[in-house]
């Protein structure tokens, strides 16, 4: 049985051949009606090659046999492989012969234009269909009262052929029919409301919508618009208030050009994508890149901001779930810096924490890249032909924003396409954050917004800078590979939109509650620290400059933070400017009178730093108690002040000029060429000479380098005392240290290694046995040895020597020293662990007051 099935299967084509030869209309619909019920029976059929018969019935003056035809190939050419196998026939001809010849027939209109749709799937057909007239053909029929269905298949086979075939498209836009696509849906969307069945047309021509604007071609967009009051885009901006994605996407694509946008805005787009984005738990990037979109102009700024919508962005950006958005969204809030109503609304809705997030996670993007380029340099591996191998420009990441048609645009051009310039630059490359199938509707990265605040002293240059500046790109060489460039460059303009935002609120003359508090400042101080921005070193700059911020920036101990900065000077001028203003000072002193405790030691810590007037840092310190209290921080070696107020009390006596005691210094000259008296010239042979010393130790040295050196050791050695002559001598109250250092001093050999206090007790043995050249040449060596290292040691040297020069000296010096932080503290570290601190303390607070209190 099965043998008989197969054989009158295999017959069809031979038997259909034989029908259409003797023009039985019976027998070819006979076969016909097989192949469309009869699986296996269509199958075996176009094994044997008889799809090209079907075309040839498609010349066949039958209605009913051209119906069945058109159907049967439709279904076929719905696969690859039935058009691989019509591809060199006539069937492109013959089809739009039967859409032009044809008037009456709406079901074989609409079964052609399912054919020409399907066909269309594959470049070729495509083009072969335009050769044949499809287009005009296919516009011809649109224009005709038909039936849906008819319109559904029309328009969907001019988008195929519009998609497939790049050639087709400029005598697409010059048919008109994309105007026509526009008056069916604004058509179709009328009667949905009262026929649900229209929602299938709608989503068509909303789908052909999207596909022809993917061409820059203003003629697409100008069509769109419908035939009055703009009905197309409106349409479109309702079907998105139902959340259409088709429409959706039309509208991403429409609000990328600059003069839609009011239109658009006109139609209420802006507030509809206020709407889904807020009612939607899923994130569209097409809504959200719209929404941001619509920031560039201020009649859509003003609808955004009178929405809710900047709440709305400012909560996706505080969620960290939406992170691939946020560089977006940042810039899109940049677009409303000159809005003074924004700032306020951004502000109390929390832009502050949201910048000072954005600033801790640059810090560590600063020290991530900062660990890798040291990595790069360390391994050397990268071959130099790679160096520049990716670049992002305007042909390999997608296509600019539209708001310039044209590089050279210029508000007197002719042959600009943009009716006005927009009122701040390009949009950058959002789509970057994510890959999608729609590459071609990406930006090129474009970000002319980088330098909005580069000349922060003057704003208003600025602004018209903003206002006329064009689109420009971006060109960044990547080392590496392109992911990793894509990822760097989104992550500069991110930190740049965030600068531009805080410069905003920066640049503000009334006070931004909480800018200066201390969440906002640290993370601006520590990323400045790590990435050395200048533009970051203004926005601080300019903080420091606001008087309304000064009190809050001391209360926070910024001062001391200040100047560990880049470009410390800076700060540390804007702040002093302030401080010597008379309103200022009347706050200081409430501080130090009444304020609470933390507060008046770090004011008066701080002063220090900021007051250069002698007499008001006397009113302040002396009359106020500023000084009493940073003596008090300072007595604590616990208190979380100690450092800065050591810090504080040398730059107290550097503001007070305060200096070390001259000491006089003889020249340094050959020690075996000074001009000795000669009394002993004929002694007669070199002699050395053992000091026994009080702890039992003895010490060589040369009895005629002494004699001539010394006149006490002249007398005592060879005159008439009784330790002339002998070779063992005691001598009282002497170290072994102090002694030989004195022996290596007079014999002219080096002592760099002796410690502080062998050489001042050298310095005193010197002058004891009367070697005044030797005392001075020590005097000065131990003087220019002063250090932080033995600063203390040497002040209780001369504490316990009754030295009081020398004492006064090492305090002096230790205040006025040129040191680090860390060596001035470790200095002062020494004096606390002596015995006699306080001693000490009294000493530099002596020192102070009497300069402090000079007229």
């Amino acid at each position: 049985m099965s043998t008989v099935n197969e054989k009158q299967e295999g017959s069809l084509v031979p038997e259909l051949l034989k029908h259409m030869k003797s023009g039985s209309k019976s027998g070819i619909s006979s076969c016909l009606e097989r192949l469309k019920n009869e699986p296996n029976c269509y199958k075996q059929f176009t094994r044997d090659a008889g799809l090209g018969i079907l075309v040839n019935l498609l010349r066949f003056h039958n209605l009913r046999i051209l119906n069945m035809t058109l159907s049967i190939l439709a279904n076929a050419c719905i696969n690859s492989d039935a058009r691989e196998k019509v591809k060199g026939s006539k069937i492109a001809s013959r089809v739009v012969s039967i859409i032009k010849h044809i008037k009456l027939e709406n079901a074989l209109h609409c079964r052609a234009c399912r054919l020409i749709g399907n066909l269309s799937e594959c470049n070729w057909h495509a083009k072969s269909l335009c050769e044949a007239g499809v287009v005009q053909a296919l516009v011809a029929l649109l224009k005709l009262d038909t039936n849906m269905q008819t319109y559904l298949m029309g328009v969907r086979a001019i988008r195929n052929i519009w998609s497939m075939h790049e050639g087709s498209r400029e005598e697409i836009i010059e048919s008109g029919v994309i105007f026509r696509i526009t008056g069916l849906l604004v058509l179709a969307k009328e009667k949905s409301e009262r026929n649900p069945k229209y929602l299938e047309l709608i989503e068509t021509c909303l789908k052909a919508m999207c596909a022809f604007l993917v061409t820059v071609d203003p003629r697409v967009r100008e069509q769109m618009r419908g035939e009055k009051d703009v009905q197309g885009y409106k349409c479109i901006v309702q079907c998105c208030d139902i959340n259409n994605k088709m429409a959706i996407k039309c509208l991403y694509n429409l609000c990328q050009v600059a003069e839609c946008r009011p239109i658009l805005g006109n139609f209420g787009a802006v507030e509809s994508l206020i709407a889904l984005v807020r009612d939607h738990s899923e994130l569209s990037k097409e809504t959200l890149v719209s929404l941001c979109l619509f920031c560039r102009e201020a009649v859509n700024r003003a609808k955004i901001r009178i929405g809710s919508g900047l709440e709305l962005m400012l909560s996706l950006l505080k969620d960290p779930d939406n992170e691939k958005y946020h560089p977006m969204l940042l810039h899109a809030l940049a677009q409303f810096v000159y809005d003074d109503l924004s700032i306020a609304i951004m502000v109390k809705n929390g832009l502050l924490d949201i910048l000072v997030t954005r600033l801790k996670k640059m810090v560590i993007e600063t020290i991530d890249e900062e660990e890798i380029n040291v990595s790069r340099k360390r391994s050397n591996d990268s071959p130099p032909s790679k160096q520049s191998e990716f670049k992002f420009n305007k042909t390999s990441a997608g296509r600019f924003s539209l708001d310039y048609y044209r590089d050279d645009w210029s508000p007197g051009s002719a042959s600009s396409v943009s009716f006005s310039p927009p009122s701040t630059p390009p949009l950058p490359f959002y789509d970057s954050i994510e890959n999608d199938e729609n590459t071609e509707d990406n930006y090129s990265p474009v970000c002319s917004d980088i330098e909005l605040m580069d000349n922060e002293d003057e704003p208003q240059e600025e602004v018209e800078s903003l206002k006329s500046c064009k689109s420009i790109t971006i060109n960044v060489e990547v080392s590496q590979d392109l992911d990793k460039g894509n990822k760097s460059n989104d992550c500069d303009y991110t930190n740049d939109w965030t600068l531009v935002l805080l410069s905003r609120l920066s640049h503000s003359n009334d006070p931004i509650d909480k800018l200066a508090d201390p969440t906002i400042i640290e993370a601006l101080s520590t990323y400045i620290k790590c990435a050395k921005n200048q533009r970051a070193s203004r926005i601080l700059t300019r903080i420091t400059r606001n008087g309304a911020y000064l009190i809050p920036l001391l209360k926070q101990g910024f001062v001391f933070e200040a100047q560990t900065l880049y470009g410390s000077e800076h700060y540390t001028r804007q702040l002093c400017a302030l401080a010597e203003t008379g309103g200022a000072i009347g706050e200081l002193t409430s501080i130090l009178l009444r304020g609470e405790e933390a507060h008046k030691l770090v004011i008066a810590v701080s002063i220090p730093f900021l007051i250069r007037s002698r007499y008001i840092l006397k009113s302040l310190l002396n009359n106020y108690g500023g000084l009493r209290l940073i003596f008090h921080v300072l007595s604590d070696q616990q208190h979380s002040l100690y450092e800065n107020a050591i810090w504080s009390i040398c730059q107290l006596a550097s503001t007070l000029e305060i200096q070390p005691d001259i000491v006089e210094k003889c020249q340094i000259t050959d020690t075996t060429s000074t001009d000795f008296p000669r009394v002993y010239d004929n002694h007669p042979k070199p002699a050395t000479v053992t000091f026994e010393l009080d702890d039992g130790t003895t010490v060589d040295a040369c009895r005629q380098t002494l004699c001539q050196k010394s006149d006490a050791f002249s007398a005592m050695l060879e005159g008439n005392f009784s330790e002339s002559g002998k070779k063992r001598v005691k001598l009282r109250n002497t170290s072994k240290e102090s002694l030989n250092t004195l022996l290596l001093a007079a014999n002219g050999a080096t002592f760099e290694n002796r410690t502080i206090e062998s050489l001042l007790d050298a310095v005193l043995l010197a002058d004891k046995f009367l070697m005044a050249d030797i005392s001075e040449i020590l005097t000065e060596s131990s003087i220019s040895r002063l250090n932080y290292k033995n600063f203390s040691r040497a002040w209780n040297w001369a504490r316990l020597n009754s030295c009081h020069e020398l004492k006064s000296c090492c305090v002096k010096s230790f205040l006025t020293a040129s040191m680090t932080k860390s060596e001035r503290v470790q200095a002062f570290h020494g004096f606390s662990t002596t015995g006699s601190f306080h001693e000490f303390l009294d000493e530099v607070r002596e020192i102070i007051n009497n300069v402090l209190c000079q007229r």
